[in-house]
């Protein structure tokens, strides 16, 4: 029987951020896309959210926030995980920096108004704006706009104030699988490269020409890459998966 798989959504972004995904994944695994987690006021909080409406156990794929929220259930909850993919996010704390730069964000989201700041947003996470689909990233805007900005708000303040996830990670005993785009401006693909070195058998997978945005930038490529991984880990004949329950035993 092939197990649900959870796929937990990025700053201020909802199921329309994953539907070229959905239509490829969806052919093979019962999809779950949670809800209402955007409005809690901490990654923690977040993650429990996140874990009410997941089954008891479940494949988890989490994209840029939706890491930050996936190290928290694979620290409170590990024995729920049946494999854990990331996609475009660190395990490393928020540094100094980027608090300033998230600051500046909300600002010109609260003066420019949240359409104007996430079609810029957009606009900086993906390599190539110019190839996508318009109604898909206007389905994007709208559901930014639809979140509001006190989401944002809410989003932003949780991602600053994250815990280092480097040791959570470390300890992961579920098969692990690692995407990132080579030329993501948001999260750099060093932060991948630190997570696969944390997890020495975990799978990594870096895409050239693609920023932030894997899911839409290269659906066919991630569809691919999961439906292969996540059903060899289902079929038990994935090579990963077997030193990862030797460790856990």
């Amino acid at each position: 029987m092939t197990e649900p798989l959870v796929l937990v959504p990025g700053l201020q972004s909802d199921a329309s951020s994953w539907l070229p995904l959905m239509e490829r994944l969806g052919l093979h695994f019962p999809l779950i896309v949670p809800r209402g987690h955007q409005f809690s006021p901490s990654i923690a909080e977040m993650a429990e959210t996140v874990a009410r409406q997941s089954p008891d156990r479940f494949h988890l794929t989490g994209w840029s926030m939706g890491g930050y929220i996936a190290f928290e259930i694979l620290r409170r909850w590990p024995e729920r995980l049946i494999s854990l993919t990331l996609i475009a996010t660190t395990a490393a704390p928020e540094t100094p920096d980027s608090r300033i730069r998230r600051r500046d964000a909300l600002d010109r989201a609260r003066h420019q108004g949240l359409r104007d700041y996430q079609t810029v947003n957009l606009k900086n996470c993906l390599f190539d704006p110019e190839k996508y689909d318009r109604e898909r990233l206007e389905a994007m805007v709208q559901a930014s706009e639809t979140l509001g900005y006190e989401a944002l708000a809410i989003q932003t303040r949780a991602i600053m104030a994250r815990p280092d996830s480097r040791s959570s990670l470390a300890a992961c005993a579920c098969p692990l699988t690692i995407l990132a785009g080579a030329e993501d401006q948001i999260i750099s693909v060093r932060h991948s490269r630190e997570m696969h070195a944390l997890v020495p058998n975990s799978q990594l997978h870096i895409i050239p020409d693609c920023g932030h945005c894997p899911p839409i930038e290269y659906p066919d490529l991630v569809a691919e890459k999961l439906t292969a991984r996540l059903g060899a880990i289902e079929n038990n004949d994935d090579a990963q998966l077997s030193l990862a329950q030797e460790a856990q035993s």
